[in-house]
């Protein structure tokens, strides 16, 4: 019995696209075991993206499990490190089936962003937070982080907010969802290696906007794109934000705005974070509600992004003006 199904080489599976730490989630392997197989066997040959970081392809993961399992039931590395991924699997299904393991393995290609996120919807509806962070988890190293933010966070989170509205989604349920989404955009944030010539980013929320799952949605974005994120949480004073942007010699900072306070106005706080910061600073503005001051906030010189797509692209033509 292997991990995978069986191998379809498309363009999809030799793309690319999984950080090494992730890599190191999904496969049971640790970062340094990566890179002593990687220089000493050759055992795979990931790509430095961008901003530097080693990427990995869904066929190199495959290969890095299968040798982590031959290895773990008595194959030396040096012996099989250089046979192709078709031998490796056929030795793996000669080999004696060794017990069930609690460590974590490479859930099978199939499943999709919308069963993940179907499967994440019933999770919250249970209560289940252990289950719910499970599922978030696969999805994460199953799909890739940009497909994972898009098809399952963004389209769980939406449901989850239509529920809320149509009183199907109970306080609890939300408050379970929330804690547990933050929990696992926190750890997708840290699995990034930045260079250190990466372009840095600054991403909070503006003062009164406590919910922060848009920001993380954005920070991790920008860190898959190969961007060194510093991430400041919600509800930051506009001098901290400056501050933080001209001490880190960000290029870029992005707000997440959810909602408008009523009674408040936004767009005073907006132009006075503009005003703080270098003009050659890009100032990014998203979220829920950043339509509804989408006029006036380009008028005080923010860009409006709409969808984590549009970031991904505004991102990557920002790095190549650096």
């Amino acid at each position: 019995m292997t991990y995978f199904a069986p191998v379809t080489r498309s363009a999809d599976l030799e793309t690319p696209r999984f950080p090494v730490r992730l890599v190191a989630h999904r496969t049971g392997l640790t970062p340094h075991v990566l890179r002593a197989w990687e220089r000493r066997y050759g055992v795979v040959t990931p790509v430095r993206s961008e901003g530097g970081q080693r990427l990995y392809s869904q066929l190199d993961v495959e290969r890095l499990a299968l040798l982590r399992r031959l290895t773990e039931r008595g194959h030396a590395i040096g012996r099989i490190a250089s046979l192709p991924l078709d031998a490796l699997i056929r030795l793996d299904e000669e080999m004696p089936q060794a017990p069930p393991r609690s460590s974590p393995t490479v859930q099978p290609a199939g499943e999709t962003a919308r069963e993940f996120a179907a499967a994440a919807l019933t999770a919250v509806g249970r209560l289940d937070a252990p289950g719910l962070q499970a599922v978030l988890e696969r999805a994460a190293v199953t799909l890739g982080v940009p497909e994972f933010l898009d098809g399952v966070v963004a389209t769980t989170l939406e449901d989850i907010g239509r529920g809320w509205s149509e009183q199907s989604v109970s306080v609890a349920q939300e408050h379970l969802a929330t804690t547990v989404f933050r929990r696992v955009l926190g750890w997708l944030l840290g699995v990034y290696e930045v260079a250190e010539s990466a372009p840095r980013m600054v991403v909070a929320t503006s003062p009164g906007q406590v919910h922060e799952l848009g920001a993380l949605l954005v920070a991790v974005s920008a860190a898959a794109e190969g961007w060194g994120v510093v991430y400041l949480g919600a509800d930051l004073p506009v001098a901290d934000l400056v501050t933080a942007a001209r001490q880190t010699g960000a290029r870029v900072v992005g707000l997440s705005l959810v909602y408008l306070p009523e009674g408040e106005e936004i767009l005073p706080t907006l132009k006075a974070v503009r005003a703080g910061l270098p003009r050659q600073v890009s100032l990014l503005l998203g979220g829920a509600a950043a339509s509804s001051v989408r006029r006036e906030a380009e008028a005080a010189g923010l860009t409006m992004v709409e969808s984590l797509a549009e970031l991904r692209t505004l991102l990557r033509r920002l790095s190549e003006t650096e």
